[in-house]
């Protein structure tokens, strides 16, 4: 019978290797845990920012019609006390636009450029020749953009070609008109040559 005795350096080190396998496999663990802790982590304030962002832009969207109506206020001020009332308002929409600016809220203006659909929303198109075809041609209400985003589009009329139809008349009002000032031309001219 050949029994293999192990000596107390064998058993020491098959203890020792099995203690350090042990180890390794914990701090393998410990190291998961660690990263998904990271990760865990980072999604909460990731999360968090995103829930503080989208409660000041609703904060922001709710203060927006608050603007738009000082500024059709500021527009349509008459009367006697006229020049103290709109005074008083200048001030105070002063003091709401410089408290929405500093919370990030930025006014923009899309008029005199091209068409954006991103940065604003078209209410309703305009034939003309005066402006080139998808220009915004003006501005019924100013969009407004907090940080990168776009909170709220502006609201815009854009410039869209002109039929043919209106095209030939046109021409021909402007035909008919500059026959009419020749016409007139030419009587101011006899007259003036009878005096």
């Amino acid at each position: 019978m050949d029994k293999q005795k192990t000596g107390p350096v064998t058993a020491l080190k098959a203890s020792f290797e099995r203690l350090e396998k042990d180890c390794k496999e914990h701090k393998e663990a410990y190291l998961r845990a660690l990263a998904d802790f990271d990760n865990y982590r980072r999604r909460v304030e990731r999360d968090s920012e995103v829930s503080r962002r989208m409660a000041l832009e609703k904060l922001l969207l709710d203060l927006l019609p608050v603007m738009d109506n000082f500024d059709r206020a500021l527009a349509a001020v008459g009367g006697e006390q006229a020049a103290s009332v709109q005074k008083g308002m200048e001030l105070i929409h002063k003091q709401l636009s410089e408290t929405l600016c500093k919370h990030g809220l930025t006014a923009y203006s899309c008029v005199g450029t091209e068409f954006d659909p991103r940065r604003a929303e078209a209410i309703s198109f305009v034939q003309t020749e005066v402006h080139a075809p998808n220009m915004v041609v003006t501005e019924v209400c100013k969009g407004y953009s907090c940080g990168e985003r776009v909170l709220r589009p502006a609201r815009v009329v854009v410039a869209k070609e002109p039929s043919r139809s209106q095209m030939s008349d046109a021409r021909s009002e402007k035909l008919e008109v500059t026959e009419g000032q020749e016409l007139e031309e030419e009587r101011s001219q006899k007259l003036d040559g009878r005096s």
